[in-house]
């Protein structure tokens, strides 16, 4: 992600702040920052200690780092808005339109999350209309001099804490509830998710059949949204980008690292498309739990 946004803007000032939760080692931080910097930008660190995070839901499945988006409004107390980006995104394209956005009166702008229909009861008991209401945070652009006037961080720890029984998807439900009917939509090609070509007959009753096909051929910002299977690094993902994501990689310290899951078990699953791959790799999972050295 971060080689991509120094890739797609060759003239504009840039300056990474990378959030992170500790776990992130010296080497590591090193090679990031070799990997963001070049003659036009800078990186910066920061860090939030596990105590911030103790009083907030646990997240089997997406881990502690989600909430990490919360504290940006404190953390980055010199900056008067940023674009935030979620790890498995590629920039596609120049940032500076997207960057001047007009926000006033919204605190943050955002593309529509597409939804399936067995989860969209969930998006409703939240007080959220769909299709169109609910949107997706793995592409912000926030405007904290706003946010801390309104003592968003606060109101966004407190929403998480009180549902924590009912989160499905834990920071992206928080935002929506703190900001519904106050966030600014975006054209989804800055936030150009697999469901638009997964699930593409309901991305169509988001965005419109026009709309949607400009966000597919012209991404601004690609997102490889989902499960492990979508994340342009697995073997098995079947949505456009990987290639693209591959040649990014190999101009930082970790080229040549293989595709996860590269197995003859795989190998076979890619013979499915769509939601026949996802099932069959599902099963696959669960097979291992059982018999740890099938198909290795």
């Amino acid at each position: 992600m971060l080689r991509s946004c120094v890739r797609a803007n060759p003239s504009s000032t840039l300056c990474f702040e990378v959030v992170h939760d500790r776990t992130l080692s010296e080497e590591d931080c090193g090679r990031l920052a070799e990997t963001a910097t070049s003659s036009h930008s800078s990186v910066r660190f920061h860090s939030v200690a596990s105590d911030d995070l103790a009083g907030l839901p646990t997240t089997l499945l997406f881990g502690s780092i989600v909430w990490l988006r919360f504290f940006l409004p404190h953390l980055l107390l010199d900056r008067s808005r940023v674009i935030y980006l979620d790890s498995d995104t590629l920039v596609m394209s120049d940032l500076q339109g997207f960057w001047d956005t007009p926000l006033d009166p919204h605190p943050l702008a955002a593309v529509a999350n597409v939804v399936e229909p067995s989860v969209r009861p969930h998006v409703e008991a939240l007080g959220i209309q769909y299709p169109g209401g609910y949107f997706n945070s793995g592409v912000l652009l926030m405007d904290l001099d706003r946010m801390r006037a309104e003592q968003s961080s606060e109101q966004l720890l407190e929403a998480a804490a009180d549902r924590r029984e009912s989160l499905v998807w834990p920071d992206q439900d928080a935002l929506n509830v703190v900001f519904a009917r106050r966030w600014l939509p975006l054209h989804p090609r800055w936030n150009t998710q697999n469901s638009f070509w997964g699930w593409r007959r309901w991305a169509v009753e988001v965005f419109g059949e026009a709309v949607l096909e400009e966000a597919i051929r012209r991404p601004g910002i690609r997102h490889f949204e989902g499960p492990e299977l979508s994340k342009p690094w697995h073997y098995l993902c079947p949505y456009p980008g990987r290639k693209e994501h591959r040649a990014l990689l190999a101009e930082t310290p970790w080229a040549g690292i293989p595709l996860e899951d590269r197995t003859a078990a795989t190998w076979f699953l890619r013979l499915f498309r769509g939601e026949m791959r996802y099932r069959a790799y599902a099963r696959l999972l669960q097979a291992r739990s059982r018999l740890p050295d099938l198909a290795r």
